[in-house]
């Protein structure tokens, strides 16, 4: 287990504190940020349990596997943010936040990239608008659901790919691709589904353990720009679609030659087979059965009737 403690000084940067923060100094009154790296469940529990108020909040949500999304007691405030850090495999990942008046708690399994930027931005250059944890909080979660419009990006740029393949080679579709891609348009959808129900209840809760203060616009807006998501997610769908349906008609107009193919064979077989079939009877008074040519023009009368059945498809544009 990996932890970082981050306090809010009076110029609303960070400081970084140096060794891991012992219960007494968490509440000596400064606004801390505690990030902590995978946690072995003993070790998550014999941290948290000095600090929080609310032992079940514990038991029943940090140390169950995705639980209910938000949970609070009087104190504590517990929610779970999902993201997708890879653009390759689209593997769904949650960051547990905890909240009380003067602490911050963010608990992940794997190294996040944009929040340990975004510690650095803090302690470094970037100012907090406020003093608060609420301030604290909107700054992280705008970084990460910033990070969606890469998600967005890169469906939207496989989309196009396999649309200009469509156009460019019209019957090598694959299949495959098309229903790839569906699979990663939905597990952003569920974490934009995610993400917004988190903000919505950050944005009504009434509690003692987060005051969103004078920070309920930005927070609205935060919204709106998970809302947006939606926008791309939808338009990325319909066109999956459309291309699904390119799909089975393509496949559709494939199955109609080949059937196209047998009818013209078959047609053209059937007079063929009708009269093998009758000179094969061997009857003594057929037409021309006796005559020394009858193989020969047999033969010819059969060519003909291919002749001129191939040219009738021809002209009904079969072979188009």
């Amino acid at each position: 287990m990996q932890i970082k403690s981050y306090t809010i000084g009076d110029n609303l940067l960070m400081t970084e504190e140096t060794g891991v923060p012992a219960p007494g100094r968490i509440y000596d009154g400064r606004l801390r940020w505690v990030d902590i790296l995978d946690p072995a469940p003993g070790e998550l529990r014999e941290f948290l349990r000095p600090i929080l108020r609310d032992d079940s909040i514990i038991d029943d949500y940090v140390l169950v596997e995705r639980n209910l999304p938000v949970a609070h007691s009087e104190f504590e405030l517990y929610f779970e943010f999902p993201i997708i850090k890879d653009t390759e495999e689209f593997v769904i990942e949650y960051i547990s936040f905890l909240c009380t008046p003067t602490l911050l708690i963010t608990i992940h399994r794997n190294e996040v990239g944009m929040m340990s930027k975004l510690a650095s931005n803090l302690c470094e250059n970037l100012h907090l608008k406020k003093g608060t944890i609420a301030s604290l909080l909107y700054y992280i979660l705008a970084e990460l659901v910033e990070k969606n419009y890469a998600l967005y990006m890169a469906l939207r740029e496989d989309i196009t790919d396999l649309s200009n393949k469509v156009i460019a080679e019209k019957l090598t579709i694959d299949i495959d691709a098309i229903l790839h891609i569906k699979k990663n348009v939905d597990r952003v959808n569920i974490v934009v589904e995610d993400q917004l129900y988190c903000i919505n209840i950050l944005n009504v809760y009434d509690g003692t353990a987060f005051d969103i203060g004078k920070l309920g616009k930005s927070f609205k807006n935060l919204e709106e720009e998970i809302r947006n998501g939606f926008r791309f997610l939808s338009r990325y769908e319909r066109r999956l679609e459309d291309l699904h349906q390119h799909y089975d008609l393509m496949l559709q107009d494939k199955t109609n030659n080949r059937l196209k193919i047998l009818t013209i064979v078959a047609a053209i077989f059937l007079p063929l087979n009708l009269v093998a079939g009758i000179y094969g009877m061997n009857f003594d008074n057929m037409p021309i059965l006796h005559w020394e040519f009858a193989y020969h023009t047999i033969l010819f009368f059969m060519a003909t009737v291919v002749i001129v059945m191939v040219y009738f498809f021809y002209r009904a544009g079969w072979f188009k």
